[in-house]
């Protein structure tokens, strides 16, 4: 991972989120990139991504690019980074064995109570990446990286929410939904 950009530090992680200073970052970075890999690539597209991390290897971010980073990115990549960690900060994993981790000073959160924990982290997260969407879709002209993904590239994705259902449909197809969408082929 020493050679993967991450766009945030792990001081902006913890001081972003509810995460203790005391939290180990080895137990953290690797959440700061799975999160960068899974909300800010896909709503930012590959080249424009890309662009941010050639600029911040270089030192050369400016302009729309620094804003973008430092007013967007930054806001909403912590939050991701800490829904993530959630469910894995209770636990360790040594030779083989993985167990729950005790405290002497407090009680560990129910299933539930995590659960609602994170929920309120993931609506917070989308909050912040939508923020980030519509900055850069308000603001195509100073970011052309966002509509030259090609091949390989990830094109940019402008949904920041996501139910668990996703209900898009080839755009050959129209738009219109009916109950026939929902039908198996023997049923119709």
């Amino acid at each position: 991972m020493s050679n993967y950009i991450l766009f945030i530090s792990e001081l902006k992680l913890k001081e972003s989120t509810a995460i203790n200073l005391n939290v180990d970052v080895n137990l953290l970075l690797p959440y700061v990139r799975q999160a960068q890999k899974l909300y800010v690539e896909p709503k930012l597209g590959t080249e424009l991504t890309n662009k941010l991390k050639n600029d911040i290897a270089a030192g050369t971010l400016a302009g729309a690019y620094k804003t973008l980073f430092d007013d967007y990115i930054a806001d909403m990549l912590p939050n991701w980074a800490f829904y993530h960690s959630i469910p894995f900060l209770r636990f360790k994993i040594e030779n083989g064995n993985l167990y729950s981790k005790t405290t002497e000073t407090g009680t560990p959160l129910t299933i539930e109570e995590s659960q609602h924990l994170r929920e309120e982290v993931r609506n917070t997260s989308e909050y912040y990446t939508e923020r980030m969407i519509d900055y850069v879709k308000n603001n195509t002209s100073s970011f052309p990286e966002y509509s030259t993904n090609s091949g390989a590239d990830i094109s940019p994705d402008s949904n920041a929410y996501y139910n668990g259902m996703n209900l898009e449909r080839p755009r050959q197809q129209g738009t219109r939904i009916t109950l026939r969408n929902f039908l198996t082929p023997d049923l119709t």
